[in-house]
């Protein structure tokens, strides 16, 4: 098997950093703090909380060596863009799987002297609070032994919420620090290192944003909040609720509130919630109660239904077979449907599928026997998130009904 090498341009890394770069500094009001680390030489890791799809140019720019960027594979799928990940040297790495060409990579990166740039929660938050740390990260820093600098962006998600199709106008404070020098790394256990990761870069941006109550301004601050939130708290409706410039409203009971320029909810209704975080966790607690019912456990009926859903197959890194048909999905609580327009239905047992992840909001992803299936919604204001938060919920309830192991 040929061994790929990994090589970055100098010359266009300076190129995006005197241009793109600049621009985001203008743009976002980003601001940087970088004076604890202006010391420090290559080899070493960068890690960072994870937003939005700009925090690898973001992190870059207070870093004096170029970055190779562990980046989720599906960006490789595309040629043109791939020529460009090639060009900042981009690592491949399939999202919520082991892939041990990454691992090979990096070790030869650091060999070389270069600088690895990940992000140990493998995917972006949602609700501004981090998503659980990989614990392979830990193992990963325990056997390079190098340093490791955290870099925490604050103001990033309110710029960009995930859920957003447009940016806002606030500020981005990026902050860098040594998390780990090689001598402690020796010292430290995995666990011990995978708490050192999770604090490193821990931020819960809505008790920053309580603190310093900055103003992202912009237009239309609601849309595009239903691919994020998707139960009425008033009428407990599913799918039901719907953005329109700064209001989010509800078709079943007309509940409303407006999202303003701090991310808070203000209404003249009941006011259930400050913010889509604190939504977003009684959501998660009141799904996990309905999945609970033995009407969705009996597995006879379906939590989520979406038509006009069109189907792609393929593997880790190549392209991907398009179907022209489209098709209905459905989420029970043991297995996920894909009922074409032409042909037989698909039929995917939940505790089979891996890997599951979103792309670009409007994408779900998933392997089920060594195949990658996408699922892409053709229609606007459709949550893809809805079936992932759901699964990820059924297992939790599947992992609480199993009975302890018995210690002889």
């Amino acid at each position: 098997m040929k061994k790929v090498q990994y090589y970055h341009s100098r010359w266009f890394n300076r190129l995006l950093k005197s241009t793109f770069g600049l621009y985001l500094r203008k743009r976002f009001k980003v601001n940087i703090y970088n004076h604890k680390i202006q010391n420090i030489k290559p080899p070493y890791l960068v890690i960072g909380n994870h937003v939005g799809a700009w925090d690898p140019f973001l992190m870059s720019i207070g870093i004096p060596d170029p970055i190779y960027f562990v980046i989720s594979d599906s960006h490789f799928r595309n040629f043109w863009l791939r020529q460009v990940l090639k060009l900042v040297g981009g690592i491949p790495k399939t999202k919520q799987l082991a892939d041990s060409g990454t691992i090979r990579a990096i070790i030869s990166i650091i060999k070389r002297k270069g600088v690895i740039g990940l992000y140990p929660e493998g995917a972006r938050n949602w609700d501004l609070k981090n998503v659980p740390v990989i614990y392979s990260t830990a193992k990963l820093i325990k056997s390079l032994k190098i340093p490791v600098i955290s870099t925490l962006m604050q103001g990033a998600g309110l710029t960009r919420p995930r859920w957003a199709r447009s940016s806002r106008t606030g500020i981005i404070n990026m902050n860098y620090d040594i998390l780990l020098e090689p001598d402690e790394i020796k010292k430290l256990d995995v666990d011990d290192i995978y708490r050192k990761v999770v604090d490193g870069i821990y931020l819960n941006e809505y008790e920053w944003q309580k603190k310093n109550m900055i103003p992202f301004r912009g237009k239309n601050l609601a849309e595009y909040l239903d691919l994020f939130l998707v139960v009425c708290p008033k009428c407990k409706s599913l799918c039901s609720l719907y953005s329109h410039g700064d209001f989010f409203t509800c078709r079943d009971c007309s509940y409303t509130v407006r999202y303003d320029e701090y991310g808070f909810f203000t209404t003249e209704d009941e006011k259930f919630f400050d913010s889509p975080q604190t939504w977003s966790e009684w959501q998660n607690n009141y799904l996990y109660e309905l999945l609970s019912r033995e009407e969705y456990k009996s597995g006879n009926v379906p939590l989520f239904t979406d038509t006009k859903t069109r189907l792609f197959t393929g593997k880790r890194r190549g392209k991907l077979r398009k179907y022209n048909w489209l098709g209905k999905v459905k989420l029970y609580f043991d297995r996920l449907e894909f009922i074409p327009e032409k042909g037989e239905r698909y039929s995917f047992p939940l505790d089979e599928i891996t890997g599951t992840n979103i792309q670009n909001n409007n994408k779900l992803e998933f392997y089920y026997r060594n195949t990658l299936y996408r699922f892409k919604f053709t229609t606007q204001h459709k949550s893809v998130y809805k079936y992932e938060l759901a699964i990820n919920i059924i297992n939790k309830i599947k992992s609480a009904a199993r009975p302890d192991p018995v210690t002889e």
